[in-house]
């Protein structure tokens, strides 16, 4: 089965390239990078040299009373009966006085020049202040166009509320062609050697639930720049499984990173599960599910409870490995704030993740300060600028068995 789908991965390469590069953006401006250039704005609006990636971004500044409404406006040439993805960021300070809101909103036209009549609206995209306090970033995929759709109203809706005054910022809105493929995440992937001798390799399960025959493609990500891309088959109404992936997929016997799949959504959809297996000859283990997550799964903070918990054994029964993965052309700071039970901070580990780029700390503990520490209840929260595919893995020293934790929102308190 392994050569047969590198064959087909040499064979099809010709076909369908590399991955496809993202499609042009449409908002011209978008990133401010040349001031407010194409937009028409409200006199409350400026530059400033503040920006999410780079520098640039819009600020809208408001009165010290309550106040709304369309505070930027660009016309964008669209062709209709085809699917866009949208996408902004936005920070909100806090202030004790005032608070507010941005909205990013689509309206679709006839006319080329967005002067006809509202064919109709699409989903917005929402901001409000959350904590901890940041640039967001949001994004709506796969946005269909009416059929008779020749332009669209790109519209930034923001408010105020409070007897203060308040600004808030705006930047790299970006309106696009959708990819013609859909893909799903596994933020984390091994075929490796354990630090006490256990063997971790895992395994990916594909579906193909559609009545032919379809193509998916893998691509490993860990360094930055992806490999080689390898595309694969499954049959109608069949089941492929990839017994330790990394090896099976891109020949590699001692890699970690992440793995993202694709597939042509035009068929319906494919499923795939994942599962992280421990070969331990001494004592082998029942290994545990990965979470496959959609694009849309990437998050800027998350909290993993259940860290500790070794039964009344202080000596290191267990070790706890954690990271995330970045799917940004740009660098992300990565935060992981450890806590016992009790809320006591026991330590922060930071890092910083290159474009693309995948990173697993292992034994935060040791690695936050608090080797041998008896903890009971112990969590972890990870924080980053932008949003990212957060992960921690609790491994039994013993058995070798791996427990994969959920990632939770980080709780708001008022």
């Amino acid at each position: 089965m392994r050569a047969s789908g590198f064959v087909l991965a040499v064979a099809a390469a010709s076909l369908l390239g590399a991955a496809p590069a993202p499609a042009q953006n449409l908002i011209a401006n978008g990133s401010f990078a040349d001031g407010l250039s194409s937009w028409s704005r409200l006199d409350a609006v400026s530059w400033s040299a503040f920006g999410a990636v780079t520098a640039g971004s819009a600020r809208v500044a408001f009165p010290s009373r309550p106040e709304g409404g369309d505070a930027l406006i660009q016309c964008v040439a669209v062709e209709g009966h085809r699917l866009y993805d949208l996408s902004a960021a936005a920070f909100l300070p806090g202030a004790p006085g005032a608070s507010g809101g941005v909205s990013v909103r689509l309206s679709w036209h006839a006319s080329p020049s967005c002067q006809s009549p509202s064919l109709r609206g699409a989903p917005s995209l929402d901001f409000s202040r959350k904590e901890p306090g940041g640039w967001q970033q949001a994004e709506l995929r796969r946005i269909p166009a009416p059929e008779e759709a020749a332009s669209a109203l790109v519209v930034v809706v923001a408010r105020s509320a409070g007897e203060d005054s308040y600004a808030l910022f705006v930047d790299d809105l970006v309106l696009r062609r959708s990819v013609e493929e859909a893909d799903v995440v596994l933020p984390t992937a091994a075929s490796v050697t354990g630090a006490r001798g256990e063997r971790f390799e895992t395994d990916l399960w594909v579906h193909n639930p559609a009545p032919a025959e379809r193509f998916f493609t893998l691509r490993f990500r860990r360094e930055g720049p992806e490999t080689t891309p390898t595309v694969l088959r499954v049959g109608a109404g069949e089941t492929r499984h990839l017994a330790d992936v990394i090896r099976q997929a891109f020949g590699s016997h001692d890699r970690a990173g992440a793995i993202v799949a694709s597939y042509d959504p035009g068929g319906g959809p494919m499923l795939f599960e994942a599962r992280v297996v421990t070969v331990h000859p001494g004592s082998p283990g029942n290994g545990a599910g990965l979470p496959v997550l959609p694009r849309s799964a990437a998050r800027t903070s998350a909290l993993f409870s259940g860290l500790s918990g070794a039964r009344g054994d202080a000596a290191g029964a267990f070790r706890v490995n954690a990271g995330a993965w970045n799917p940004h052309e740009a660098p992300v700071d990565l935060l992981l704030e450890l806590h016992d039970g009790d809320g006591t901070h026991l330590g922060t580990v930071k890092r910083v993740l290159g474009p693309g780029e995948w990173l697993q700390v292992n034994d935060v503990f040791a690695e936050a300060g608090a080797a041998g520490l008896a903890t009971e209840g112990a969590w972890l929260a990870a924080f980053s600028r932008l949003p990212v595919f957060p992960f921690a893995i609790v491994v039994d020293n013993r058995s070798g068995d791996a427990t994969v934790l959920p990632a939770a929102d980080v709780p708001v308190v008022p």
